[in-house]
């Protein structure tokens, strides 16, 4: 049964080096629960100001299928998308020049 109230967010922290190209995802791979409304959180770990987009390869899990600095809330998932933890939803993160191939996973 689905919860009321709002979403919850996880947050993928989006780790960079000193000149703000993506090393790394924390976690690499996230997973929400549909049935409990949660979405994902896109920031950067550092102080300095890193443009960074995120791009579903395929399908999106998401209602959208960009989000960025200026848009890093993905919202619930789609009413179509059923809930399969071997499912692993493929994107691709960009920042400072280089890309990173991260995924996700949608529990029920």
């Amino acid at each position: 049964m689905a919860t009321a109230g709002p979403a919850t967010r996880k947050t993928v922290v989006i780790h960079v080096d000193a000149k703000g190209a993506v090393e790394s995802t924390e976690p690499k791979v996230f997973e929400i629960s549909k049935s409990n409304q949660e979405e994902v959180i896109w920031r950067v770990d550092s102080k300095q100001a890193v443009y960074f987009t995120v791009e579903f390869k395929g399908a999106s899990p998401f209602y959208e299928s960009q989000f960025s600095t200026d848009f890093p809330v993905s919202g619930l998932v789609r009413r179509s998308v059923l809930a399969d933890p071997l499912k692993k939803y493929e994107y691709t993160v960009r920042a400072g020049g280089k890309t990173l191939d991260p995924g996700g996973v949608v529990h029920h």
